[in-house]
């Protein structure tokens, strides 16, 4: 708990900062410039009109020969961009921020027309006119992970604020998707999968074990994020091997005609950026980022982030080089490594929970890299192929002191993972309304586990080697004088590692009403791979290898509403039917792997459990216009799943409700050469509690560890979680630079949100672990 007269002091100070820019000026400017190409092939289009709306006199430009266009010597503030061309769909880029730190470059792609569809309306750098999906899909833009509140610039937190999401812990950023596990999901970069890309994978955990897919926060820093994607059900043919949702992340490129840098530091680190042209001669193009980390300085203003020593560090680059008869190519990477040791104090009288008497450390480790390259192949065709690398590290040591203060080893973990991916895939239209879209993924897959307690008795000891091969294809064609889209297509999954394989139908279907209203309707068949440690559990029999896939048919009606030019309603109905979940093979037990986050279990397993999730979500979103913006949805859904015993239970993610409201508001002032800019956002987030299992109190007592009453699994319901955030900040908008002075508050009302119940040996009874309390983060940002 953060000490009163420690959050008064964040606020006076704040307010002061506020009060002591009193002075006001001219408006700074800046510019707008981009290139624009076809959506399909990459083609640079010549001739394009650009032309910013409701001017007068009218401001606009045209796109020269290499398809480039520049609007300079701009007022900074919000702007929405018409793009018109002779063929190709009108297009509106509504409320793009220009500050005057860093020009405002967009990478801006036409689709050729379809004369029903009428204008398409995109946000902020959403500056594409391809469809992606039509259904379960939401956009993140660096813009946004930056402005809400709660976030702390990892985009992970932000789609939680997104319908039928949900964290499973204030520590970590752990994603739960329609009450599936967040192990369900799967992390892209550049569109090719990788591994775990988080600081601190054990972070909020009951075993202190590392998860696989959430961690304390996002190796990739919000400077390098472009826009990207998170898919949430029912998902394209060229995405694979996941049965909740995918996390898609894109670079966005650097600066190529100047040098920009942006510095941030604050009460939980340092943050660094910079970006540029590597020549004046060609359109090449670096940006990098380098991040530090540490919660000393919030520690020693009373705040209980941990009791544990935390600190991370991390560095991004993406690097762009096109080339005139090439194509273009991107180098890109991520690279960190975290930690978190808890010491012991040498003094009995001071050990009130068995933790306390227990020296762990735990460390932290990842890595990508990759190269992609894109050239067009005719007016109509273009190819793109990456080759990623990624690897992670997690080794943990637990050590038990006894009185004497002598150390006993208890636990040691060490997980070694690596996923090198080759893809390739060639977009091909055939007129205005279809085009093709072929492709396949080369995964290798490499992991190397171990873990033992007490020095002899092993959780999992294995190592996999396998290729994981997934082809696809996917068709979109218009119907019906263009009022009907169609997405169809196949995906097939074949794992080497014991010859599972899958094939897998894709389809999605939008009707335009009209140019306010749309339908949804889309089916798709699903699989994932399973986590390592289920193959290689110490089971009795050693049997686990044999497990295939797990599988979910997913069924989707939605429906669109453009209320206005930027309010949008939207409904969606989702039933998932999942089979083939890993359940024990003991008629007995309880056990289903939709429960797992961290950890494993020592059952023999068989591919024969079920489960389903159903649910209505309705979300209702105004983007940022008028110097305001909300976001308010509302998810009422079921989560169930059948163990080996045929009971059908609710699921550990079973939260039966989920409620977000995020807004702010932005006040200006302008006069002769400055800008001054204050905000206000704030997230309401409020949903039932996840479940649990009652503990045996007595037999814990006797076995000195927690044991559960597994035929009672997940009956009990934990409190409801509420958490309110806000974030303030003070913006200073000078010719030449950009400052943001902002305190950000997570849980500003301080409430004790229940995490987990366990037994303490120590204190030989239940304990009740709470999530986090009000942290407070002040920070100050420069962009020039």
């Amino acid at each position: 708990m953060i000490q009163k007269s420690h959050f008064q002091f964040l606020l006076i100070f704040f307010l002061l900062f506020f009060l002591g820019f009193s002075a006001f000026g001219q408006v700074p400017q800046q510019t707008i410039r981009g290139v624009v190409t076809d959506a399909d092939s990459g083609e640079l289009l010549s001739g394009v009109t650009i032309s910013i709306a409701d001017t007068e006199p009218p401001i606009g430009t045209s796109t020269d020969e290499f398809g480039k266009f520049r609007l300079e010597s701009l007022p900074i503030g919000y702007y929405n961009l018409n793009v018109s061309y002779v063929g190709y769909e009108k297009l509106t880029l509504s409320q793009l921020l220009l500050e005057s730190g860093k020009e405002l470059v967009l990478d801006i792609r036409l689709s050729e027309k379809v004369e029903t569809l009428g204008e398409v309306v995109l946000i902020g750098k959403r500056a594409s006119g391809a469809s992606i999906s039509p259904v379960s899909i939401n956009t993140l833009t660096q813009e946004e992970v930056i402005r809400f509140p709660g976030t702390f610039y990892d985009p992970s937190r932000l789609v939680m604020t997104f319908p039928g999401v949900a964290s499973t812990d204030d520590q970590a950023n752990n994603i739960s998707i329609r009450g599936n596990s967040p192990n369900a999901m799967n992390w892209r970069l550049e569109g090719v999968e990788i591994v775990n890309p988080n600081h601190l994978s054990n972070a909020g955990t009951f075993s202190d074990r590392p998860t696989q897919n959430g961690g304390g926060v996002n190796i990739l820093s919000a400077q390098l994020l472009g826009t990207s994607h998170f898919l949430t059900g029912a998902f394209p043919a060229n995405y694979g091997n996941s049965l909740s949702g995918v996390m898609d992340m894109r670079l966005r490129t650097g600066n190529n005609e100047k040098y920009e840098f942006t510095a941030q530091a604050g009460l939980i680190g340092v943050d660094l950026a910079a970006e540029g042209p590597f020549t004046k001669n060609n359109d090449a193009s670096f940006l990098v980022n380098y991040r530090y980390s540490f919660i000393g300085l919030l520690t020693g203003l009373g705040v209980e982030v941990s009791d544990e020593d935390i600190r991370f560090q991390d560095f991004a680059f993406n690097i762009n080089i096109p080339s005139r008869g090439a194509g273009r190519f991107m180098i890109f990477g991520m690279t960190g490594n975290s930690q978190n040791f808890f010491e012991a104090e040498r003094d009995t009288s001071a050990w009130e929970f068995q933790k306390d008497r227990s020296d762990i450390y735990f460390e932290n480790s990842m890595s990508a890299f990759g190269l992609s390259h894109h050239i067009q192949l005719g007016a109509r065709t273009s190819w793109n192929s990456t080759f990623a690398f990624s690897s992670r590290e997690s080794i943990r040591e637990a050590f038990r002191l006894d009185d004497d203060f002598n150390s006993f080893e208890v636990a040691y973990d060490i997980i070694e993972q690596r996923k090198n991916v080759l893809t390739t895939k060639i977009n091909h239209r055939f007129d205005a309304s279809s085009k093709l879209n072929v492709g396949i993924f080369l995964n290798e897959f490499g992991d190397d586990f171990f873990s033992v307690e007490d020095s002899t008795e092993v959780n999992f000891d294995g190592i996999e080697r396998s290729v994981l091969i997934q082809p696809y294809i996917q068709y979109q064609k218009f119907f019906l004088n263009n009022r009907l889209q169609m997405d169809m297509g196949l995906h097939y999954q074949f794992h080497s590692f014991n010859s599972a394989q899958s094939l897998e139908p894709r389809l999605a279907l939008r009707y335009n009403v009209d140019q306010k209203h749309s339908i949804n309707l889309a089916y798709g068949l699903h699989s994932q791979v399973q986590p390592a440690t289920l193959y290689f559990a110490n089971s009795p029999t050693q049997t686990n290898e044999n497990l295939g896939f797990s599988k979910a048919h997913h069924f989707i009606l939605g429906y669109n509403y453009h209320v206005a030019r930027n309010v949008k309603l939207t409904t969606e109905l989702y039933y998932q039917s999942l089979f083939d979940i890993p359940v024990s093979s003991d008629p007995q037990s309880s056990f289903s792997a939709l429960n797992l986050l961290e950890g494993f279990t020592l059952e023999d397993l068989v591919n024969e459990g079920t489960g389903r999730n159903y649910g209505l979500e309705v979300g209702l979103q105004k983007t940022f216009s008028d110097d305001f913006f909300f976001l308010a949805n509302a998810s009422l859904f079921e989560s169930k799943y059948t163990g080996a015993d045929g009971i059908e239970r609710d699921t550990r993610f079973n939260s039966n409700y989920i409620f977000n409201l995020t807004g702010g508001k932005e006040f200006r002032w302008s006069k002769t050469d400055k800008q001054k800019v204050f905000g206000i956002n704030a997230r309401l987030a409020y949903y039932g509690g996840f479940r649990d299992t009652p503990i045996d109190r007595e037999a814990s007592i006797l076995a000195g560890e927690t044991i559960y009453i597994t035929e009672e699994a997940f009956t009990i319901r934990q409190a409801d979680f509420f958490k309110m955030d806000l974030r303030l900040y003070w913006k200073n908008n000078k010719q030449k630079y950009s400052s943001t002075v902002s305190l950000d508050v997570q849980n500003a009302t301080n409430r004790e949100n229940i995490a987990f119940s366990y037994f303490d040996p120590e204190q030989g009874d239940i304990i009740v672990k709470n999530q986090l309390g009000i942290i407070p983060v002040l920070s100050y940002r420069i962009e020039f």
